[in-house]
């Protein structure tokens, strides 16, 4: 299977232009799944609440409608992030559609910094979707730092974790490939590039494999990157001849 990310700087409060790169970014990219940044059609760097619900759009709105329009055009499954809005809440929200439409949804479980302030937490429990056989679990951001969230999602028998980013410290990788590593399962992190209201992100996307070792590292500019992966190996959870990475668990002792 082909995934992938495309790493970008989206232009703060233009959806129309973000759209329209993320359409370029993707026209003729062969690959099954493309994830992309956190926020990716509005920025990120929103200073007040009032500023985040003139963004915000529900998930029918026609931002989802122009990126269905694009994963229809390409064949593939993308992964973005939105501010979504739902009655008269905000969330930071993972949203993945394929050729047909919306496949799955994850509003943000755990905000960082002042997103506190700004955003409802998530209400959205670790689900995972199946994409052209595939079982994909999201993230968005901060979701990283909790092993927790992405063992659930193993526990149901991810392939791969998709996780949506706009980092502003670099902790947010080391912890997604300890993610990988602790439950056998690919991943994909996408962080986005450029200078927003005085705040820079560095980029650095990747793709880890099932056993920890990046696929592929982006650096800090903007790209589209495609490796080809046999997803599969997610599904065993040997580590060795004596180790299982789920079955070793000592549920009894836990909690």
């Amino acid at each position: 299977m082909k995934i992938g990310f495309a790493q970008f700087s989206p232009i703060f409060g233009d959806k129309k232009v973000n759209i329209q790169k993320i359409e370029e970014l993707i026209t003729s990219i062969k690959a099954n799944i493309i994830v992309l940044p956190e926020m990716c059609t509005t920025g990120y760097m929103v200073s007040a609440r009032d500023e985040l619900k003139s963004l915000a759009e529900t998930i029918r709105g026609e931002t989802v409608k122009n990126i269905s329009r694009i994963a229809k055009q390409n064949n593939c499954c993308l992964i973005f992030g939105m501010p979504e809005l739902c009655g008269n809440k905000i969330f930071s929200t993972a949203v993945a559609i394929g050729p047909s439409g919306i496949l799955a949804k994850h509003q943000k479980s755990h905000l960082f910094l002042k997103e506190k302030l700004l955003f409802d937490k998530g209400t959205t429990k670790p689900t995972l979707f199946k994409w052209r056989g595939v079982k994909i679990g999201l993230g968005v951001c901060y979701d990283y730092m909790f092993p927790e969230y992405w063992r659930a999602l193993a526990l149901k028998d991810a392939d791969l974790f998709c996780n949506t980013a706009n980092f502003v410290f670099d902790y947010g990788f080391k912890m997604m490939q300890a993610r990988s590593i602790e439950n056998g399962v690919f991943s994909i992190t996408v962080n986005r590039i450029g200078e927003e209201r005085g705040q820079k992100f560095s980029g650095g996307s990747e793709i880890i494999d099932n056993r920890g070792r990046a696929l592929l590292k982006a650096d800090n500019f903007e790209c589209v990157s495609i490796v080809d992966v046999d997803i599969r190996k997610s599904r065993n959870k040997k580590w060795n001849k004596y180790n299982d990475l789920l079955s070793d668990r000592r549920t009894d002792l836990y909690f």
